[in-house]
């Protein structure tokens, strides 16, 4: 999902960070005797990370509270801006990030990463009476949108973007003649599309199909443009915190304790 590489590079650059370390860190041992996992997340992307009467919830948020149990120590979770997540976990001001996080060789130059926990793609999003509704190729959804100069919507940040505006990095070509136009969160897109603001918004399958039965009027098109994997990102060079992430990912998974999270936010 996540993807806002590029200004986090430009942070990382102002703050003076080398993809080659130079970040303090926390080992799993450090972490134990502080008795703390600290954990940076942006609360804006459900069912993965979200605010429920005041309180932060989510499948990653149970996944990271899971493994504050397997370590035995408290997890001390702050919401914050997504971009900043990434930086704080890069400089070491928290132990890991963990915000539907995708990994890719661009961002392993600042961040280290666990194995992937859970696969995702991007979907699109329209309007039921619009003349993208009966699209049901890749190519024919670029190709109309492109012809239309649309307006297309997405959450700031994310892999969405990337896919709209394009980008080398990431072998995304672009939706040529569009605009792209950011939001703070995924709801807010949808809204503006909606309300016939947006031609269409490019999202997460897994929030896109909460959207659809919250909003009347949308549907997701049959179509997957993207297929990425999250993981945990921590600073760069903790490989303590990455082995044991690890470990505790394939024990989850291999117990059912992965499939009980996944359950009770998606349903079996």
């Amino acid at each position: 999902m996540k993807v806002k590489s590029l200004t986090l590079l430009s942070l990382v650059a102002l703050f003076g960070l080398t993809a080659c370390g130079g970040a303090k860190f926390n080992t799993v041992d450090q972490i134990k005797s502080n008795g703390t996992l600290t954990v940076g997340t942006n609360a804006e992307f459900a069912p993965f990370e979200y605010i429920e009467n005041g309180e932060i919830t989510g499948l990653d948020m149970d996944l990271i509270k899971a493994y504050g149990s397997y370590l035995g120590v408290k997890v001390d979770i702050q919401d914050m801006d997504f971009d900043a997540a990434l930086l704080s976990a890069s400089k070491g001001k928290v132990d890991c990030a963990i915000a539907a996080v995708t990994k890719n060789a661009k961002r392993e130059q600042t961040l280290s990463f666990s194995n992937a926990y859970y696969s995702s793609n991007q979907v699109v999003i329209v309007k039921d009476d619009s003349p993208y509704a009966a699209l049901t190729t890749e190519d024919a959804i670029l190709s109309t949108l492109t012809t239309n100069k649309a307006s297309i919507g997405c959450q700031r940040g994310t892999t969405g973007q990337y896919y709209i505006e394009g980008d080398e990095d990431w072998e995304f070509d672009g939706i040529t003649d569009s605009t792209c136009k950011t939001y703070d969160t995924g709801a807010l897109a949808v809204k503006d599309l909606q309300n016939g603001k947006l031609d269409a918004v490019i999202i997460d399958s897994a929030p896109a199909n909460i959207y659809v039965t919250k909003y009347e009027g949308v549907k997701v098109l049959p179509v997957v443009l993207t297929e990425e994997e999250y993981a945990i990102a921590v600073t760069k060079g903790n490989q303590t915190l990455v082995d044991s992430l690890n470990t505790f990912i394939a024990e989850a998974k291999s117990k059912g304790t992965f499939d009980e999270i996944v359950n009770k936010y998606f349903g079996e």
